[in-house]
């Protein structure tokens, strides 16, 4: 491993799969009359609507009725199939696609979804063969190649899936996903500038984007930008815990994608702790020091890699990081004692305070988190989701008056969850 391998971690993360498109065509172009098509409509509606929800078992079974009541209707087997997509029932969902491609030879939704089923079960050969087809039928389907790209980035074959970003952009240059995407290509191929620039875009086109925030920070990381790393991991969190309560922000990467990266980050980051641990018993060997304890650390005068960066500050993002891959996995506790050794190492690091204070509001300790929270404004006056994350702490000690305070601090600088929250109640700021 080198030292700048240690130093850094990508994570590749929120690649696009599928496109859970609704079809435009309508059901019923030919539809029948009297009670049976009544009852099919009925049952149609009431579909979509458990769908929107997230409620996909029921929306099947009122799939199922409006099919047993109204057979030969392709876009009824598509919905039923993302359906199935989204409970991770992709052998189950490729069946329905099949009907509906069977009964609309150009039901250009079904290839497309069908590859992204098949991507998931790993046959990304006929995944491409799916994508193929609904770029043929429709040349600027922007979702199928964004799709193709992703899978040709699976199969190793990073030019052919930088090139289909490209394509994907060009159709749809409001497409976040495939900024995204072709940020993580040029990251992949150390076009860090490149990668930095796809990343920017994405965010200003979704700025609840919670993963490119993240390997934004990386990027930012690997060009020797430490503060904006730091901020971006911070941002990372902070849209990650605001969308776990709510609709998942990637909602179309399923559970197993998203644990098997996390596993794969804390391993990095486990790594990374190795390397530097290495790096400081080389050092101290070689200036006759003995180990210091943590809190000691502070006197460190130099890094062992690089002279303009110290090893305190790049052991206290180290465990920043470690604190971030514990917390976005929901065990708080861990990452309150990772964020307690980055704060120690850099006690100036108002990131690690807010963060730490948001992980104690999410264990239902808002004492500890006013503490923390306290300590990021101090630090940083115009830290916006930190006077929110304090308004939610004064709430739960049932102190209305602060918390509204606080609220309407956040929505002041801009920050848009207290904007929202404000503007729900009727309360201007």
């Amino acid at each position: 491993m080198t030292t700048q391998t240690a130093l850094t971690v990508f994570c590749s993360i929120s690649i696009m799969l599928s496109s859970f498109l609704f079809a435009a065509n309508p059901l019923f172009a030919a539809q029948k009359t009297g009670s049976v098509t009544t009852e099919a409509v009925s049952a149609l509606e009431q579909g979509r609507a458990h769908h929107d929800r997230g409620d996909y078992r029921q929306a099947i079974r009122e799939y199922d009725r409006f099919i047993k009541l109204l057979p030969g209707r392709a876009d009824a087997h598509y919905r039923r199939g993302m359906a199935y997509d989204h409970l991770g029932d992709f052998n189950r969902a490729i069946q329905d696609y099949n009907s509906a491609i069977e009964i609309n030879p150009k039901h250009i939704e079904a290839y497309n979804n069908r590859g992204a089923a098949y991507d998931n079960l790993g046959n990304l050969d006929r995944a491409i063969q799916d994508y193929n087809k609904a770029i043929k039928l429709r040349p600027g389907f922007a979702e199928a190649y964004n799709n193709r790209g992703a899978a040709y980035v699976k199969l190793g074959n990073l030019d052919k899936g930088l090139k289909d970003f490209y394509a994907a952009i060009a159709w749809n240059p409001n497409f976040a996903e495939a900024y995204y995407n072709r940020g993580t290509v040029h990251n992949k191929q150390g076009s860090f500038s490149q990668a930095l620039k796809d990343l920017d875009t994405a965010i200003e086109l979704n700025p609840e984007y919670a993963n490119a925030y993240y390997n934004r920070g990386v990027v930012q990381g690997k060009l020797g930008n430490k503060t904006k790393e730091i901020e971006d991991y911070a941002k990372a969190i902070d849209l990650s815990q605001q969308n776990k309560a709510g609709k998942p922000m990637d909602v179309l990467r399923k559970e197993a994608e998203k644990t098997r990266e996390l596993e794969e980050l804390k391993k990095r980051l486990d790594e990374l702790a190795k390397e530097n641990e290495r790096l400081w018993k080389e050092w101290t060997a070689a200036k006759g020091v003995k180990r210091q304890e943590p809190a000691a650390a502070l006197k460190r005068p130099e890094s062992v890699v690089d002279p303009n960066k110290t090893l305190r500050d790049l052991s206290a993002i180290d465990w920043f990081k470690k604190g971030y891959s514990s917390s976005i996995s929901g065990n708080y506790q861990e990452a309150i004692a990772a964020y307690d050794r980055a704060i120690e190492l850099n006690p100036n690091l108002a990131e690690a305070y807010y963060v730490r204070g948001a992980a104690y509001n999410n264990l239902g300790d808002p004492n500890r988190a006013l503490q923390d929270l306290d300590k990021t404004i101090a630090l940083n006056p115009e830290y916006a989701s930190a006077y929110y994350n304090r308004g939610l702490a004064y709430n739960k000690l049932g102190n209305p008056d602060q918390a509204m305070e606080n609220y309407k601090m956040a929505a002041k600088l801009g920050f848009k969850p207290a904007q929202d929250h404000l503007k729900g109640q009727g309360v201007a700021w």
